[in-house]
């Protein structure tokens, strides 16, 4: 294990892909993983299936929103912008219950809690975290879900969510 600041910082520096991370930007680097409690970690595992349940019924009022059984305005703002070929074919019987399968939250750390910023569902930063985990776990450090299994939400299996869309686990 890697003992001093230096040391830990060079052993990050020469872990970093050549490619870099993301195209031009620049990094801060701590000789230390982000600190979270065991309360916080425990917080963020049962956040996944609240929030799956809220993109669910988000979907649900837009769907009633289309066809007239909820306010119009509802719909009109979420498809404004979006081609009608894209809003025809998400309205379709096949794709009209599909949920994403990662749920991303951008949470910005009060001091007491943390609020939710943005949910996304595109699963950019993934590759970015997985790379962190190894690296700071490679230093003897405690993360979540450890070196191998990158842990960004568990979403837990609904009823409702049936085993073959499956529930987004996503591992290392």
């Amino acid at each position: 294990m890697i003992a001093t600041v230096e040391n830990k910082l060079d052993a990050i520096r020469g872990a970093l892909p050549s490619e870099g991370l993301f195209a031009d930007k620049d990094w801060l680097i701590s000789p230390e993983a982000f600190p979270i409690s065991e309360k916080f970690a425990s917080e963020l595992e049962q956040l996944g299936h609240r929030l799956f349940v809220f993109q669910r019924a988000c979907n649900q009022l837009y769907q009633l929103s289309f066809r007239g059984k909820q306010p119009e305005w509802i719909a009109k703002y979420l498809d404004a912008g979006k081609p009608a070929k894209l809003v025809e074919l998400s309205r379709q019987k096949i794709f009209r219950d599909e949920l994403p399968r990662v749920i991303r939250p951008d949470l910005i750390l009060t001091e007491k809690s943390y609020i939710i910023a943005e949910i996304d569902s595109v699963p950019g930063g993934i590759g970015l975290t997985g790379w962190l985990n190894r690296t700071y776990s490679a230093l003897g450090q405690d993360v979540i879900g450890g070196e191998d299994g990158m842990l960004v939400l568990r979403i837990i299996r609904s009823a409702e969510y049936s085993k073959d869309r499956g529930a987004a686990e996503v591992g290392g």
